[in-house]
């Protein structure tokens, strides 16, 4: 089961102390509305702001991880001091993003502003891993100081978390891997010192490995499995086995999870009187209502209008 993360309660996956993520969320966000993390170390907090101005914040830095910002509704206009240099004064629309690196202390100066923007912190060590395990890189890899900019890549993926961590239960931690995996790869692409970064081919999963990953989603499927879970029975490295599992059969594995689970709940609906609730329980969904929305995505009606009308 998926731990629930409310206002106050602590950033996993990433490094202790005073100049830790979540203490950077106490000085960050006055309302943070979610939490959550998968089992790659990348945490992501989701938080609001209603109309202000004049906000000073000095950010210390996180010696091990980077902190990515996106601003998925809203804005603003906010001065940026990094190491105690000023470097921009910018206007803050949705897709805005930026980078601020482990190591690095920031000044925010918020002259207005409004809306939801997610925090992602990226642990260095998994950005590493990622240049060596999907380019081949051995040195080290280092991301640029760069100014705020548009990317929607990285903004859709944070929509995608902060859907995630919203859920009561903390969400999936197959898609939050998931949405970590697409976020170092991004972040290697576009914001690092990779020069035109080409990633290495990857074969499928060997037949004992398809065959392994695919018996573990179908007998565990009601549990919060993770990418770490799958890669570790195919002995994969969690990024070459997500671009190798979707290479053999078709779909990521968090997709494949879905279709095996709404399969199920289907079965069930049309064969036993469990209640809904019941149904989404035994099915490894902890929130009835995001059950309900995904079943009405993959059958275009709830749970409760498919029983009545297969029963009919």
């Amino acid at each position: 089961m998926a731990t629930e993360f409310g206002p106050t309660s602590t950033l996993p996956g990433t490094e202790a102390g005073p100049h830790s993520p979540d203490r950077l969320e106490a000085i960050y966000a006055k309302q943070t509305i979610a939490k959550g993390f998968g089992s790659l170390g990348v945490s992501a907090a989701l938080w609001q702001t209603e109309i202000f101005a004049g906000c000073d914040q000095n950010i210390p830095a996180c010696p091990h991880t980077h902190a990515i910002s996106t601003c998925l509704n809203g804005g603003g206009e906010i001065s940026s001091f990094i190491n105690g240099r000023f470097r921009y004064r910018r206007q803050i629309v949705p897709g805005s993003t930026g980078i601020l690196r482990a190591g690095d202390t920031a000044r925010s100066v918020t002259h207005t502003g409004w809306g939801h923007c997610l925090h992602l912190y990226l642990p260095n060590s998994l950005l590493q891993q990622s240049a060596a395990d999907d380019f081949g890189q051995n040195a080290q890899v280092e991301l640029l100081p760069t100014d705020i900019r548009l990317d929607p890549a990285i903004t859709q993926l944070g929509k995608l978390a902060a859907q995630e961590i919203r859920i009561p239960s903390g969400g999936s931690r197959m898609m939050l891997d998931s949405v970590s995996l697409a976020l170092v790869v991004r972040v290697l692409r576009s914001w690092s010192s990779l020069s035109a970064p080409t990633e290495l081919h990857r074969s499928g999963l060997a037949p004992w490995q398809q065959k392994r990953a695919i018996e573990q989603l179908q007998s565990r499927y009601h549990e919060n499995l993770s990418i770490t879970d799958l890669a570790a029975e195919a002995r994969l490295s969690p990024f070459h086995f997500i671009r190798s599992f979707k290479r053999s059969v078709g779909v990521p594995p968090h997709q494949y999870l879905t279709q095996i689970r709404m399969e199920r709940a289907r079965l069930l609906l049309e064969t036993t009187d469990m209640a809904i609730t019941d149904v989404a329980f035994e099915t490894g969904y902890q929130s009835p209502a995001h059950f309900a929305r995904l079943f009405r995505r993959r059958y275009g009606m709830t749970p409760t209008a498919y029983r009545r009308e297969r029963n009919t």
